[in-house]
């Protein structure tokens, strides 16, 4: 199938607005994102067709003139059989899949780590700030409009429900429409979605940072009563009464208690974690031993090492996993320093490389990888291999809090979402994310680091 002159090779996702293609560009083979309109019917019963091309129109042009690196970029805009389309980067990976957000949007999620949570807020604050100068209030801002790249940028999508200042179409907002999603957009987008402004993409960028590091969603009806945000420091040790008042601010109910800019909450919240440093450099100075006893039965288990082909129904059952994908066992590994870019696990018996490869990689350029580690005797063995599920999990573990932050690492952070040699289908393979613990799927083409193991 083709849309233009671009290959489709796969359904990436849909929204009101329209479908995302995973597609391949001619002659050089890259791999896109492309996006058609093709809205849904509800969209088209509150929107003629006419508005729909013009916002789709207006989307692709909003967000090719926005040259910022935490905006993706558009590439190309055509028709193709009287349907628009247009092009842009694509990755794998979005905030929505890295906390595992689910339909039931309102369960709980995974926490991350909380200089990994306020990098994806700051980047994202950084985004809006740009785009909010221009005159665009973006009005859907969410974790799944937030995709991360292999260095772990964020980039901003999505601009089908944006606005331009002083943009009043009759048809904006047409009635019986919502703007925005439920639970991250502002309350007076429900009540006038045309009064939107900066503030209000600044309240959902509170919900997605209040949620990243709690694992709590702060706008969920049972927590959320009288518009009164419940208090973060009570599910995170890392957090107190300064991030407590610091998001009554970003999700103040009216606009005028907010923040005034992106830039303004940026300041804000880098002064917060100033001080969160200076907490964890105090928590360090009282803690004599880095050890701790893993809530893991101490008898080595026994991992399995052969490749597996695995289905996603089955995977949770195959891997031990809980409902948000993690490993049923974490902080069992007892790590030892070799001295030679290599460090062994006194509990699995496993070798594993102390970093990985240098760059992002895709599924066959893993084992491209293992492959050159044996030719050049790495460390001087030649049965390096891919790790399966199994053997990556036994690595995880829970994400920092405050004192866990002084235990000294001795894998190489810089490789955190590492591909296993276990694969989903003929397409996709299985991988494990390091600082976050969890275990996901992606397409092959995708680009992961690889830590190599042995034994």
């Amino acid at each position: 199938m083709k849309i233009g002159r671009y290959t489709i090779c796969g359904l990436l996702g849909r929204g009101g607005m329209g479908a995302v293609f995973k597609a391949r560009q001619p002659v050089t083979g890259r791999i896109v994102a492309l996006k058609v309109l093709k809205p849904s019917e509800m969209m088209e019963m509150f929107v003629d067709r006419e508005e729909l091309i013009a916002r789709f129109e207006s989307e692709a042009r909003i967000m090719g003139k926005l040259d910022h690196p935490n905006i993706a970029a558009i590439w190309d805009y055509d028709i193709d059989d009287g349907t628009p389309f247009f092009i842009m980067e694509y990755f794998c990976r979005n905030l929505g899949m890295v906390i595992g957000e689910s339909y039931r949007v309102e369960a709980p999620t995974r926490k991350l780590p909380l200089t990994t949570a306020v990098s994806y807020a700051t980047q994202t604050l950084d985004a809006l700030y740009r785009m909010h100068q221009a005159g665009v209030v973006h009005r859907d801002v969410k974790p799944f409009n937030l995709m991360i790249t292999g260095l772990d940028e964020i980039k901003l999508i999505d601009f089908g429900l944006s606005r331009l200042r002083g943009e009043m179409r009759s048809t904006t907002a047409a009635k019986g429409e919502r703007i925005g999603s439920p639970y991250y957009a502002a309350p007076e987008q429900e009540v006038a979605p045309d009064s939107a402004d900066g503030r209000s993409d600044i309240f959902s960028v509170g919900v997605m940072l209040y949620r990243m590091l709690t694992g709590v969603l702060p706008t969920d009806e049972a927590v959320y009563t009288n518009n009164v945000v419940p208090r973060a420091s009570q599910y995170s040790l890392d957090l107190d009464a300064e991030w407590d008042a610091f998001f009554d601010t970003a999700m103040a109910f009216d606009p005028e208690d907010r923040f005034a800019t992106a830039k303004d909450m940026r300041i804000a919240l880098d002064a917060l974690v100033a001080t969160w440093r200076d907490r964890v450099d105090n928590e360090c100075r009282f803690i004599d031993e880095f050890a701790e006893t893993p809530p893991c039965p101490t008898d080595a288990p026994v991992l399995r090492t052969a490749p597996a082909k695995v289905r996603l129904a089955e995977a949770q059952k195959a891997f031990g996993l809980d409902s948000l994908w993690r490993p049923d066992c974490v902080g069992m590994a007892d790590l030892t320093d070799n001295e030679d870019g290599t460090v062994t696990d006194s509990v699995t018996d496993k070798m594993w490389q102390q970093s990985g490869s240098e760059f992002a990689c895709t599924w066959d350029e893993a084992h491209a990888y293992i492959a050159s580690l044996n030719e050049k005797k790495f460390a001087g063995y030649q049965d390096w291999r891919l790790p399966t599920v199994d053997e990556l999990s036994s690595l995880v573990q829970e994400p920092p809090e405050l004192g866990a932050f002084c235990v000294p690492q001795l894998m190489d952070s810089a490789q955190d979402t590492l591909w296993t040699c276990d694969s989903k289908s003929y397409m996709a393979a299985w991988f494990v994310s390091a600082s976050l613990g969890f275990v996901g799927w992606q397409d092959m083409t995708c680009q992961f680091a690889v830590r190599a193991v042995r034994g």
